[in-house]
């Protein structure tokens, strides 16, 4: 069984689902996870990219692309499936459920507040609940 958070964030703009994104990577590296983020699309990737360069002046969160990774990098973000283990979580940002999931130690979905992406997640939740996983929903309100 896995345990999966659904983060549902009230704002609707892209940018602060991905500067969310940066704090929830932020605090996963800093309590000693990898972190495979799966994005939905390029320019989430590489705006994400950029942003975890940027976001904190006080943090530095060595990071990749998966086509310019060098295996030592512990935060990883990339747009294809990839497989987990105990030690990686995953932040999902796609509107697909990553069907190695259980491979990591959590997933964590991240669900803007558009009609489309709030509908892909409430097909993802009851996939995970059909499959037995422990499901929970907490809702974000951010700037």
């Amino acid at each position: 069984m896995s345990l999966v958070d659904f983060h549902i964030l009230e704002n609707k703009e892209n940018q602060v689902l991905l500067r969310y994104a940066c704090r929830l990577i932020r605090k996963a590296y800093k309590n000693n996870f990898k972190v495979y983020v799966r994005a939905g699309n390029i320019e989430d990737m590489n705006q994400l990219d950029t942003l975890l360069w940027t976001f904190s002046e006080l943090d530095f969160i060595p990071h990749a692309t998966v086509d310019t990774e060098g295996g030592q990098e512990p935060v990883i973000i990339g747009m294809i499936e990839r497989q987990g283990d105990n030690k990686t979580v995953l932040i999902n940002l796609s509107t697909e459920m990553t069907e190695d999931y259980s491979t990591y130690s959590r997933v964590f979905e991240l669900i803007g507040n558009d009609p489309d992406a709030l509908t892909a997640g409430r097909d993802r939740y009851r996939r995970y609940r059909e499959m037995n996983d422990q499901v929970s929903n907490h809702h974000i309100a951010v700037n």
